[in-house]
């Protein structure tokens, strides 16, 4: 406490010089912190993203991760209520479970004829009750974005889909559905003697006949095509309920969400009723490796495959890998500005107490004293500055996010809150806070020897 408080006495001595070295400190501190904060909550947005729309770990039929999207009909999984009670029934699994749903994912043409438009599409059949409930996961309580993620639909609701907003305006659809901020694509002039526009609605007024009745109050309606798994065409009517602004550009421009039962009416027909594969939500991400595990001694591995999101989705991964990269290339940039300006400080110091050092040395200070002097200093420095940087980084993160600012990432159909978190990383805050102080305190080490191996005499007569 001694060697601190005197090192204390010394850094005000000229205080213009130490507060500006307190203040870099701060500066880079601040950049860290911030930085890394924004960081941080894009990942955590990221993986928030991904478990809400297809949860922590996928159950496929073996095989179809390499070879199922060339040929889905061979890779179906039939007796998912088997699987889904076992998973539900496991007495390991249970504590850390949330929801198992079945999912059918498949591919087709979207024709909405009374406006002469048709496009490709990306089906997805769910649960609607489980998927609501997946949707509000939210294990880090984040504000991830102002857009509802409901998608309204009711499990007793057959004949029901949601598209995304994009899809909406390709088909020209803004206007039957009551959409007020889409463009509506000018209105096409029918060429003289052209041929008569195919429409397929009639094949479904067996599945739907009120709705293929029309009527003032019909819903707005897309008639959708696809492949059965026997390799025929099929086609099923879906009322929409709902445009939805979709998560990135893809999904908004082409998918079309709809019950299970639709979904498994259209790829199936009159044949087994399959899934594409089972969704598996978590309480916390953390179980997901031990539940992975557990899911591999239940299913024989000769029959199904267990991906975690991260498997499933590399790109997850590999954005984590990317901004960690960029990250530590900040700090460390960060870190070198903190090195050099406590060295330049710290050396300036030692120069213009040569004769004290030659005096204390001379009174019988070993040289260790002398280094603990200085590097007291630069520990002090490095304290001020680090802890002035923490306060500031948080008073900051406050106000943005209360500010509630939002940015549309690349490939994203929403924009989504831009938000900082220092906490999300129990380690985070403490790591940097130590790491710019012991940055500070070791850029003393080389002044301090400098003034520790002086000799005694040449230090007395320096002036």
């Amino acid at each position: 406490m001694k060697t601190l408080r005197i090192a204390y006495r010394n850094i005000c001595r000229n205080k213009r010089r130490s507060l500006m070295t307190i203040l870099a400190i701060a500066v880079s501190s601040v950049s860290v912190l911030l930085f890394g904060g924004n960081i941080s909550s894009i990942i955590y947005t990221l993986q928030t993203g991904y478990v809400r729309t297809s949860g922590h770990i996928h159950i496929y039929k073996k095989g179809y991760s390499r070879y199922g999207a060339a040929n889905p009909a061979a890779y179906g999984m039939e007796d998912y209520g088997r699987i889904i009670k076992l998973i539900n029934d496991d007495p390991a699994v249970k504590p850390h479970l949330r929801l198992v749903m079945p999912f059918l994912a498949f591919q087709g043409i979207a024709g909405n004829f009374t406006a002469d438009t048709s496009q490709s599409f990306f089906g997805m059949g769910i649960v609607p009750s489980l998927f609501e409930k997946l949707m509000v996961w939210d294990q880090y309580h984040l504000k991830v974005t102002k857009t509802d993620v409901s998608i309204g639909l009711k499990d007793d609701d057959l004949s029901g889909g949601v598209l995304g907003y994009g899809m909406a305006e390709r088909l020209n659809l803004c206007g039957e559905m009551g959409l007020t901020d889409c463009a509506v694509p000018p209105a096409a002039k029918e060429a003289p003697g052209g041929a008569p526009t195919e429409d397929f609605s009639a094949l479904t007024k067996d599945d739907f006949p009120a709705q293929a009745a029309g009527g003032a109050g019909a819903a707005a309606r897309l008639d959708l095509l696809a492949a059965t798994s026997g390799g025929a065409p099929n086609v099923v009517s879906v009322e929409l309920r709902k445009a939805m602004k979709m998560g990135t550009k893809a999904f908004n421009e082409g998918l079309i969400i709809m019950n299970l039962d639709l979904a498994q009416k259209l790829v199936s027909g009159r044949g087994v009723k399959k899934v594409t594969g089972l969704m598996v939500q978590l309480n916390r991400t953390d179980s997901t490796e031990l539940v992975k595990k557990r899911l591999e001694q239940l299913l024989p591995g000769n029959d199904y495959e267990v991906k975690t999101f991260g498997e499933v989705r590399p790109m997850y991964g590999q954005t984590i890998s990317m901004f960690l990269t960029i990250f530590g290339f900040v700090a460390l940039i960060m870190g070198v500005i903190v090195l050099f300006t406590t060295i330049n400080t710290m050396s300036m110091s030692v120069m213009e107490r040569i004769s004290e050092i030659g005096t204390s040395r001379a009174l019988g200070l070993r040289r260790s004293a002398i280094i603990g002097q200085f590097v007291g200093e630069g520990f002090l420095l490095g304290t001020l500055g680090s802890t002035l940087g923490v306060v500031a980084a948080l008073a900051v993160s406050l106000g943005v996010n209360l500010l509630e600012i939002t940015w549309t990432p690349p490939d994203y159909a929403n924009p989504i809150l831009l938000s900082i978190h220092m906490f999300l990383q129990p380690f985070f805050l403490p790591a940097c806070w130590l790491g710019l102080i012991a940055v500070a305190t070791l850029s003393s080490v080389i002044p301090a020897r400098n003034a520790a191996r002086m000799a005694i005499v040449d230090a007395l007569r320096h002036n």
